[in-house]
């Protein structure tokens, strides 16, 4: 078996980094540095994890020896597709027979939906004896929640906002909204209405200063550099407000985890509705 996760890419060098650093809690210590887009591979091997980080006895892991690659569909220099054939000629040099594609995306959006779906159709009539199957997408994942979480357990503040980047698919903003609020808390987007600057002003018409936002973002990179700017530039604009940034989730062993549940489609059915002991102001609840 082998396994391909496709990112959306960025001219900016830090997502593919972090990227190649999930890769690594996926893949044995001993499997080669496979790039699926680039250079082909060498004889380099992987260091082992590191001790921080560790999967955890009882989880779910891939094969050892399990070939995993990584895909993009922006800034890769080459279309997905092609991608896709590149990766899927070399496990098929392997003798594996089959590819799960896992789709990094939080949101269920024309990515998702579309552009993925239509280039692995393209692969596959390249790669007629490669089965290659589609998995959910990781915004898919009912785990997100707990990863989330623990991430506003890390603030004080009991209002808080999940700042997503938001799609022309309502269905796909409508996941996000559902859960923002089994956590307790409010949406806003970065690409679409409402954003940062109107929940906040809601906050603070409704007597709130002091609020979290969490990027719901996979790993640092510009777009989170610009929220950085937008919430200073917002704490300058409203000196009486208080606001906590937190980071984006970052290639940690717990993502990682999410991401092997997926590829070994042992993806666990979503929790039933908890409360949960973060406030929300009242006009969350009309998002």
């Amino acid at each position: 078996m082998a396994y391909l996760l496709v990112f959306h890419g960025s001219r900016d060098p830090r997502p593919a980094q972090a990227m190649e650093r999930l890769s690594r809690f996926l893949r044995s210590p001993v499997d080669a540095v496979y790039p699926c887009c680039g250079v082909a591979p060498g004889p380099a091997t992987l260091s082992p994890p590191p001790e921080a980080e560790p999967h955890q006895t009882g989880r779910s892991q891939l094969a050892p020896g399990a070939l995993v690659g990584t895909a993009s569909l922006e800034a890769s220099g080459r279309p997905l597709h092609e991608q896709v054939i590149h990766f899927g000629q070399r496990a098929q040099a392997m003798g594996i027979e089959t590819l799960q594609v896992i789709p990094l995306f939080l949101g269920r959006g024309t990515h998702v939906m579309e552009d993925i779906p239509a280039a692995l159709a393209t692969a596959q009539r390249a790669l007629p004896a490669l089965a290659l199957n589609l998995t959910p997408h990781l915004g898919h994942h009912p785990g997100l929640q707990t990863l989330l979480r623990r991430r506003l357990e890390t603030s004080s503040n009991q209002t808080w906002v999940l700042l997503a980047h938001g799609s022309r698919r309502k269905a796909s903003n409508l996941a996000i909204e559902t859960l923002a609020k089994s956590l307790g808390g409010t949406v806003a987007y970065w690409s679409h209405s409402p954003n940062l600057e109107t929940r906040m002003i809601q906050f603070l018409q409704s007597g709130v200063h002091q609020f979290t936002i969490l990027p719901y973002f996979l790993f640092a990179g510009t777009t989170t550099d610009a929220i950085i700017r937008a919430t200073e530039a917002l704490a300058e604009r409203f000196p009486q407000s208080r606001i906590h940034l937190l980071p984006p989730l970052g290639p940690t062993a717990d993502l990682a985890q999410l991401v092997v549940d997926l590829a070994l489609s042992q993806v666990p059915p979503s929790p039933p509705p908890r409360v949960s002991p973060l406030q929300r102001i009242a006009f969350s609840q009309a998002v």
